[in-house]
């Protein structure tokens, strides 16, 4: 059995931050301006169409087996 650790407040917060950035990429993409971040110390914009910005995959990738 595996335990979930994670507090009621993690979660919520967790699922909150989620769902700002879906509607922040949405935004960008449907205004077509960029996303800014801090980077490295810096400013930067980028392209709400990369593939970066694309929806997370939930699904956890099967172990290779080599």
């Amino acid at each position: 059995m595996i335990r979930d650790n994670q507090s009621e407040f993690s979660k919520r917060t967790n699922a909150a931050m989620k769902e700002t950035r879906k509607v922040v990429v949405d935004r960008a993409r449907k205004h077509n301006t960029p996303i800014v971040l801090w980077r490295e110390g810096k400013v930067v914009e980028l392209d709400p169409f990369s593939p970066e910005f694309d929806e997370p995959n939930d699904e956890t990738p099967a172990a290779d087996n080599k």
